[in-house]
Formats: structure tokens, C-alpha cells, sequence
């Protein structure tokens, strides 16, 4: 067998390289996200969660600020989502 590799397949050197780099995006983008949230609830002195349950579909929602923290809560969940889905419909690996 030749040292070629098949169309459509990556060396697995490659393949292990490509996750670590891409689990290393995950994992600044959660951190800076978390970063974000801790602000936010220092400011507020209120958990994200519970800004996320009280305010979203009411009228206050619509402050910059809160616009701002609803984005960044939902891009946290997001991104923890991306980065331990399985594939697109992926299950998780919790």
C-alpha cells in the first residue's frame, strides 16, 4: 500500500491537530463569554440565569445592556453546545 493518502481522508496527525486547535477556540470563546456574564452579574448582582428567566419577552428586555447580556448568555450556551455536539445533529458527550 502506498504512503498516499485517500481522497477525502486526512493523515491522523492532521485530524488530532485540526480538534485541538478547534477545541482550543471553544475553550478561549467560553472563557472570554464567561468573563462577560461575570460582569454582568457583578453589576447587576444578579446570576445570568435568573436575569435570562426574569427578563427575556418582557419590556425591559429591550435596554442596550440587557439586549447585550441576553446575546452573550445565549452565545455561552451556544458554544458549550458546538463544542462537545456530536457531528451536526449531535447528541453530546456529557
Amino acid at each position: 500500500m502506498n504512503s498516499e493518502t485517500k481522497p477525502g481522508k486526512m493523515p491522523k496527525e492532521e485530524f488530532i491537530q485540526q480538534v485541538g486547535s478547534l477545541e482550543l477556540l471553544h475553550d478561549k470563546a467560553i472563557a472570554k463569554l464567561a468573563e462577560q456574564l461575570h460582569k454582568y452579574e457583578k453589576k447587576y448582582n444578579l446570576r445570568s440565569e435568573i436575569f435570562y428567566k426574569l427578563i427575556v419577552g418582557t419590556p425591559a428586555e429591550d435596554t442596550s445592556d440587557f439586549i447585550e447580556w441576553a446575546i452573550c448568555y445565549r452565545s455561552y450556551f451556544r458554544t458549550l453546545q458546538s463544542k462537545f455536539s456530536i457531528g451536526e445533529g449531535g447528541t453530546g458527550v456529557f
